[in-house]
């Protein structure tokens, strides 16, 4: 039965490939209804693919093993409208999505699936959007039984006036206004609630990548401070504008809110100076022939570099080469910041000498079961990130894990890896296989068959090392490292050249000394 849904999913596969091939030849031709009536048609296809695969997601995301009271596992399910635990992890990974992606449609897919299984019927036949179900769903998360039957039953309704459902007819704003007139008549006091829950557990800030050499700062706040804030900020930028006509008002806000946030506040950054080595760029006095070796050291590092900025060893066959700036989740700093940083502020540099070919800083091992403090940096260097495929989470905030347990396999890197919390109990959920090479490559396999290959931040792609058919996340060649209990590796100051391949931190935080490594600390 289920040969056939593969069947009619590559038909309709080859269908829009023959759709986009037919527009590509003939479009000039079409006039632009008829090129209209062809990209509403093909949407309402997109629509009815996203409702049958939700309807999948539905029953995988509530399947998981547990042992049962004979000391097997056993695929069970959960309760209706509860996502098993580990679920949107395999989901990532079939289908190459995000994990927040991932939770949202798993989240959804169960809702779909139990209290709000009318609205999968508009979805199937293409008239509304993925979108506008996540936000009725969004609406109702905590709503009562009665509230939530309410609201589906008001937005499958006509809108006023037209013969389309409200969740048809309506843009986002006025459907959630509709949801909301709802339980405010069903649910009294819905709204208070919603807020205190809101203040208390969604409040946060966050920080990923922007364009390049940017970063977004988001804040989830009190709605009162919310206000507060951006008049302070749009107060101060306007004051930055008219002391300096040439900034943008894009520019005076972000500078504004930098000085607001930082008033009071001492920076003290550590740069790590990763030195993968490739060909040509920087020269290293005391690199010794045929490049860097050796383990990471506390020895000043002094770059020759022209006046014009050009790398003393341009061009001049194997010296070491270094790239800019990656900080995970933040984005990408350019060299001559993090120069400017070294130089200017109360920093700390050291350095970590990397093979960007394997990916592999320097070896050290121990018999024990804890990694000393340089071994941790050592893997963290190397890692850049969690080594879950996809997970970007830093590798100062990740458990250091053992590939194969300890006795039986060795603390040393090529055992050991950065996994966060929530990917460390994957790595050890049955049914999950994990694979850590020894040039740090690191090979995952999920309950359903899919093969994942994550790559150590500098791992240059070699033939031959990642299987056919596997996907594989190139690293970028930097990383950032934070270590505050380190006070022993302070080196350069403001002659240590801030090169490209470095990192820079200025946070805490650490895989503190004892964590359980091995199995789940938990």
């Amino acid at each position: 039965m289920f040969d056939d849904v593969l069947t009619l999913c590559t038909k309709v596969r080859h269908g829009m490939e023959a759709a986009a091939l037919t527009v590509s030849v003939l479009a000039p031709s079409a006039s632009v209804e008829v090129l209209t009536r062809v990209l509403v048609a093909i949407e309402s296809v997109c629509r009815s693919a996203d409702a049958a695969q939700l309807v999948v997601i539905a029953e995988l995301a509530r399947r998981h093993l547990a042992k049962g009271e004979d000391g097997l596992y056993a695929e069970v399910r959960t309760d209706p409208g509860v996502v098993a635990e580990m679920a949107p992890d395999e989901i990532e990974m079939a289908i190459a999505c995000t994990a927040r992606e991932a939770h949202e449609r798993c989240r959804l897919a169960v809702r779909l699936a139990d209290d709000l299984d009318p609205l999968v019927v508009p979805l199937l036949e293409g008239r509304t959007t993925e979108r506008a179900l996540r936000l009725v769903a969004e609406e109702t998360e905590d709503a009562s039984s009665e509230a939530v039957e309410a609201v589906v039953k008001h937005v499958l309704e006509a809108k006023r006036g037209t013969d389309e459902p409200r969740i048809v007819a309506l843009d986002r704003h006025d459907l959630a206004q509709a949801c909301r007139r709802v339980l405010d008549r069903v649910d009294v006091g819905w709204r208070q609630r919603r807020a205190e829950t809101n203040r208390r557990d969604r409040t946060d800030v966050r920080i990923e990548p922007g364009p390049i050499g940017t970063s977004y700062l988001t804040a989830c706040l009190p709605s009162e401070l919310g206000l507060v804030l951006w008049r302070a900020v749009d107060e101060l930028a306007t004051t930055r504008r008219r002391e300096q006509p040439g900034l943008t008002a894009g520019m005076a806000r972000a500078a504004a809110l930098t000085d607001l946030a930082l008033r009071g506040v001492e920076v003290s950054p550590h740069v790590v100076i990763g030195m993968p080595v490739v060909r040509s760029g920087w020269r290293l006095a005391g690199a010794g022939e045929g490049g860097v070796s050796g383990a990471a050291a506390d020895d000043d590092i002094r770059g020759e570099q022209h006046a014009d900025g050009a790398g003393a060893g341009a061009g001049a066959g194997d010296e070491p080469w270094l790239t800019g700036v990656e900080v995970p989740r933040v984005g990408w700093i350019p060299p001559d910041v993090v120069q400017t940083l070294t130089e200017r502020l109360d920093t700390r540099v050291s350095r970590a000498l990397l093979d960007a070919e394997t990916g592999v800083v320097a070896e050290t091992s121990t018999t024990g079961y804890v990694p000393p403090p340089a071994m941790r940096r050592h893997v963290q260097l190397r890692d850049r990130t969690c080594r879950m495929w996809g997970c970007d989470r830093p590798a100062i905030e990740t458990d250091l894990d053992h590939a194969e347990p300890w006795p039986a396999g060795a603390t040393s890197p090529t055992n050991l890896s950065g996994l966060c919390r929530h990917h460390h109990r994957v790595k050890h959920a049955p049914g999950w296989r994990h694979v850590l090479r020894e040039d740090g490559v690191t090979e995952w396999v999920s309950p359903g068959g899919v093969n994942r290959v994550s790559l150590p931040a500098d791992h240059l792609a070699v033939e031959g090392t990642a299987a056919e058919g596997t996907v594989v996340e190139q690293g970028t060649g930097t990383r950032t490292e934070t270590d505050p209990t380190d006070r022993g590796h302070g080196v350069g100051g403001e002659d240590a050249p801030a090169m490209a391949g470095t990192q820079v931190q200025a946070t805490s935080g650490a895989v503190a000394a004892g964590a359980d490594i091995g199995s789940p600390p938990f």
